[in-house]
């Protein structure tokens, strides 16, 4: 006579839909909080002057300067002298100086002292490629 088998006992079903949805929503937040780091900067009104295009090099650092002649760095207004930290520490990540990229983006009305102040540094500290940000005639 055939005696029924026992059965296994039956192995419980871990439903991954929840941690799916949970890391999908950490992926979300996280691209959208790093987009929005890279958008704080502050509103300047740019020199109209026709210049190079140099979207292809992001630069390694923005100094913003306001037409007050104060210096503002991701939308931080800071003294001289911490600026000048800030672009040493920079530089220091570079095995050379010259390679690092600045980017300065004066106000049009601002005094060109507060450019010819950083260009001095800038030198000083081996800093060789800087640009100056402008807007072309058609854009904005």
């Amino acid at each position: 006579m055939l005696r029924p088998r026992k059965r296994a006992r039956g192995i419980g079903v871990f439903d991954l839909t929840p941690m799916i949805d949970v890391v999908l929503q950490l992926i979300i937040f996280f691209m959208f909080t790093s987009q929005f780091g890279q958008v704080s900067r502050t509103t300047v009104d740019l020199p109209q002057e026709q210049g190079e295009d140099q979207s292809e090099d992001a630069p390694t650092l923005v100094i913003d300067i306001t037409l007050e002649g104060a210096y503002v760095i991701d939308a931080r207004p800071l003294p001289f002298d911490r600026v000048l930290a800030i672009v040493q520490r920079e530089a220091d990540r570079f095995a050379d100086p010259a390679a690092m990229t600045v980017l300065i983006r004066p106000d049009k009305r601002a005094a060109s002292g507060a450019i010819n102040r950083l260009a001095d540094e800038f030198a000083r500290l081996g800093v060789r490629r800087w640009a100056i940000a402008t807007r072309s005639e058609g854009g904005g």
